[in-house]
């Protein structure tokens, strides 16, 4: 069995060492970089379910709003508004929701809606209709509801639709 010098081994035994600390800088550096990628990766997913639940909840406010002939009564001359308590520049503030909890999002704020008159006042109703066109007459309304939870890191939609409400001619 051959015998190693001294000096031969003196010049080894930090080779390794370095060695070993280049591939654990590199396998921290991987990681750290992988960590990154995925915390980035789970802050997109996070806003997208929160601009989804903002979507759902603006049109949730919206049907609910399409589907109660009260919200959308015909008076007023074309722009005249009823809103939520929480919206501006309106003509009326007394749109309310019979759902409790859209009523309970009203009134914390976190919902509002609009619904304004458009032009013109009085329509003739559209051929599509299945009923006696010479019969009826439309009122076209515009609806706007707003989910708003910015504050909460949870994100804001507003959609607006167009409806068209038949009244008996006179």
């Amino acid at each position: 069995m051959p015998i190693q010098s001294s000096s031969t081994l003196r010049r080894q035994s930090g080779v390794i060492l370095v060695t070993s600390l280049v591939f654990l800088i590199a396998i921290t550096l991987l990681t750290i970089a992988s960590m990154r990628s995925s915390n980035i990766g789970l802050h997109m997913a996070q806003n997208e379910e929160s601009r989804t639940i903002a979507t759902q909840g603006a049109q949730a406010l919206a049907d609910a709003i399409v589907s109660d002939p009260n919200t959308t009564p015909v008076i007023g001359e074309p722009g005249y508004t009823i809103c939520t308590s929480t919206e501006n520049n309106c003509d009326r503030y007394d749109l309310t929701m019979t759902n409790p909890i859209m009523a309970q999002y009203t009134n914390s704020g976190v919902i509002s809606a609009r619904v304004e008159r458009m032009f013109p006042a009085l329509r003739p109703a559209p051929r599509g209709v299945e009923s006696s066109i010479d019969k009826f007459v439309g009122a076209s309304f515009q609806v706007t509801s707003t989910y708003d939870r910015v504050n909460e890191g949870l994100g804001r939609q507003t959609i607006v639709e167009g409806i068209l409400v038949l009244v008996p001619a006179q």
